[in-house]
């Protein structure tokens, strides 16, 4: 497979986004395979920043952003200090000599292209911003994209505002796409398929709409707030929005509405989800549905804000204080952002219980094409409905059930009103704790209650085919154990370990509470396993030692708040297979 490495640095507030996703849309649309990924302080203008976009071939899906550079667009002098490191053998570097010093780097081993783009950009649309778009002319060239494809997008981005916005746009691009030294180097096959591009939490956002999700309450929190955003921004689609004045109110109107019969969700990183933990265990005693997003960035506290980390997994497992059941299930790549979202509401309705889907940096932020979604085949479940009771009997909201599930009504439906008490109650949802005092009566029905509860965990396993890992080249000699995101760089580099004549499959894991642990201890046992994961310790191979005693001694671990890649991921495994 053909792919380039596209990183654009400079200053928080040089446009570095704009510019990255301006080329991540110009790529997909001329029918190219990308995967774009940001680098980005927690302050709000200045500091270090970058946007790296890999562009391949149309016929196959890139899964990672990428090792090293091959074109650097360097917009200050801090990124060639910062980014040298990075270049690749032969990497282009473009920047402007009258702001630029490049006797840093070693012209023998890499192409330097000085290009004036503040001057263009002023000369040709008296407006220094446009030195960026200058600056993607020369990058598309580079990659031999033809300019009728940037015309497009452009006109499609800013058409609404006026003609000359775009041929001013257009026109400095052409400028920086035909300057003097910029040639076609990189042969870059399309399949002529034009591409969607977003990223994980668009898609996931998007399922949850298709899913029914009709409230979503928040407060911002990277890098959870792209959620948020998009729900801010279609508001006026048969969804309510709310942001709300810390976490803690955010999962309490989310139960709310979820009691009242709305499908809701809401979400946050690690430290809003900390606050949300006491709530959580509200939902699982009275039996609500709710979806809950926590997406991870590098803690504990506020950590690195604005890194990516897979650390958070156990804490989500077991949030809130007592027992009570939950599913936490995890997207592997933008597809599953999508599937799982529209899963979680109908598994979240037909057990009465909350659904927890932790993403992560890595894969929320990141940009991807991706083909559509088929939103039309999306079914929604939404599990017992009571509607009525016989006239003369009161509705048990919370009867004993063999399955666990009990028939819940929707506030304001005659004859099947309840209530929905936080303390351990009884069928009626009659509380119990207060004349508890030892009495039998009192102990037998929290037992009961309890019992019922809990069977929901045996049911999802009984009735439900998912809770077990994904097997991809199940023949293979060697496996890679993941969850989550670090799926996506492990399927790179079982390409690459291939090419070094090492066979190797992944098994990895998008639903990892409950889990099938006869199923899942035999797609393990007798396998030479590597478990893959961002966290210092190995939290899913603690989650399987539990479940299966299967105890996976060999691990690539990375906490550096940087996303682990697939060349790294094969470089440790080639030396643990050697041992």
């Amino acid at each position: 497979m053909s792919s380039v490495n596209v990183r654009i640095a400079g200053a928080n507030g040089d446009g570095v986004e704009s510019s990255g996703t301006l080329l991540v849309k110009v790529a997909a649309n001329d029918g190219l395979q990308v995967f774009g990924y940001r680098g980005y302080q927690s302050i709000i203008r200045g500091g270090h920043v970058w946007f790296q976009v890999r562009v391949g071939d149309g016929a196959e899906k890139l899964h990672s952003h990428g090792d090293g550079i091959d074109v650097l667009v360097a917009l200050n002098q801090d990124s060639i200090a910062n980014q040298k490191s990075h270049l690749n053998a032969n990497a282009v570097v473009i920047y402007d000599p009258t702001k630029v010093n490049v006797q840093g780097l070693d012209a023998s081993k890499c192409k330097l292209l000085p290009i004036p783009i503040l001057d263009i950009a002023v000369k040709e649309s008296g407006d220094p911003i446009m030195r960026n778009t200058v600056a993607m002319g020369a990058v598309i060239k580079l990659l031999g994209i033809n300019m009728s494809v940037f015309e497009e997008v452009i006109r499609r981005m800013f058409g609404r505002k006026g003609e000359n916005v775009v041929k001013s746009n257009v026109n400095v691009a052409s400028v920086g796409y035909s300057y003097e030294g910029v040639s076609t180097i990189y042969s870059l096959k399309s399949d002529g398929k034009k591409r969607y591009t977003m990223d994980g939490n668009t898609a996931l956002s998007i399922g949850a709409y298709a899913a029914g999700c009709k409230f979503y309450s928040a407060y911002p929190m990277t890098p959870a707030s792209g959620v948020l955003h998009w729900f801010a921004a279609h508001d006026n689609k048969g969804v309510l929005f709310k942001q709300t004045e810390d976490e803690i109110a955010a999962i309490n109107m989310a139960i709310g509405a979820s009691y009242s019969g709305v499908r809701a969700m809401t979400g946050s990183s690690g430290g809003g989800f900390s606050l949300m933990v006491e709530a959580l265990g509200f939902a699982g005693m009275i039996e609500t549905p709710l979806v809950v997003v926590e997406v991870q960035r590098g803690g504990p506290s506020t950590g690195l804000p604005t890194k990516t980390e897979q650390a958070d997994l156990l804490f989500v497992m077991h949030a809130s204080q007592g027992e009570y059941p939950r599913i936490v299930v995890s997207p592997r790549d933008m597809n599953e952002c999508f599937t799982l979202a529209t899963q979680a509401f109908n598994l979240a309705d037909k057990y009465q219980c909350p659904v927890l889907i932790i993403s992560d940096m890595f894969l929320a932020e990141h940009f991807g094409t991706v083909d559509g979604f088929d939103i039309g085949s999306v079914k929604i479940d939404r599990g017992k409905i009571a509607m009525a009771v016989p006239e003369g009997t009161r509705f048990k909201r919370y009867e004993y059930t063999q399955d666990g599930v009990s028939p819940r009504s929707i506030p304001g439906t005659k004859g099947v009103e309840f209530i929905a008490p936080t303390d351990e109650h009884d069928e009626y949802g009659d509380l119990i704790s207060d004349a508890f005092a030892g009495l039998d009566s009192s102990i037998d029905t929290r037992v009961k209650m309890h019992d019922k509860r809990m069977r929901k965990m045996d049911m999802m396993l009984k009735n439900e085919s998912i809770f077990v890992p994904h097997i991809e080249n199940p023949n293979a000699k060697q496996f890679l154990v993941t969850w989550g995101s670090t799926t996506m760089p492990s399927r790179e580099a079982v390409v690459l370990l291939k090419e070094k004549g090492l066979d190797f499959g992944i098994i990895s894991f998008s639903y990892l509470l409950p889990l099938d642990k006869e199923k899942t201890a035999a797609m393990l046992k007798g396998k030479k396993l590597i478990d893959v994961e961002c966290n210092y310790t190995a939290q899913l191979a603690q989650v399987i030692m539990m479940n299966t005693g299967i105890d996976i001694k060999d691990r690539i671990l990375k906490y550096d708040g940087e996303a682990i890649t697939g060349k790294e991921i094969a470089k440790k495994a080639e030396q643990i297979s050697k041992t």
